[in-house]
């Protein structure tokens, strides 16, 4: 089986409109580290970025943070310097995503914008075209992604997508199944 170490987070360096999603991204933070599990993410020192980062070194787990130059100031990565344990820096956002991927075991995706929506995007497209195969789980926090579900649906319906690709991605409904989903989906991906 596929060891797993390293879980990378795409989510918002917002904190949305309502408090549960920092709280389930700091509980999901926690749980990484209860399971011995290292967090990659994008560095963010605010938002839902910010609340993953916290639980994770609340529990006592490592995370590291990649970022690019330009958002640097953005982003604040240096509100995190308690949070983090390595801060990388890249010159482009392509650089960046690719670090990310190479450096993580499976993905998890939390509620954010369209930076996050980007990054996962590119996760499906990837895992579709048999670039990369690892896990990727969405937390559909209070409903989040159910649009994405419906269009994930509507592109299948249309002719667009097979319905093999749109099992690239899972969603789960708490934050409680993520780590488990992941272990499942990495015991799929070694059986094939």
């Amino acid at each position: 089986m596929i060891k797993l170490e390293k879980v990378c987070v795409f989510c918002g360096t917002k904190s949305g409109n309502v408090p549960i999603y920092e709280e389930v991204a700091r509980k999901l933070g926690l749980l990484l580290a209860q399971n011995k599990l290292e967090l990659v993410y994008g560095a963010g020192g605010t938002g839902v970025m910010r609340a993953v980062a916290e639980g994770t070194k609340q529990g006592g787990g490592h995370v590291t943070g990649m970022t690019i130059k330009h958002l640097f100031d953005i982003e604040r990565p240096d509100l995190m310097a308690g949070n983090m344990d390595e801060l990388k820096i890249y010159q482009r956002m392509f650089t960046r995503k690719v670090a990310m991927t190479k450096a993580s075991d499976a993905f998890c995706v939390l509620p954010g914008g369209l930076g996050t929506m980007d990054e996962m995007f590119e996760l499906i497209v990837l895992k579709q075209l048999g670039i990369m195969n690892k896990p990727i789980v969405v937390l559909n926090v209070a409903n989040f992604f159910n649009n994405l579900k419906s269009l994930l649906d509507q592109l299948i319906r249309e002719g667009f997508v097979k319905p093999q690709h749109a099992e690239t991605i899972t969603f789960v409904s708490t934050v409680e199944e993520v780590i488990p989903t992941i272990r499942k989906e990495l015991e799929k991906i070694s059986c094939q």
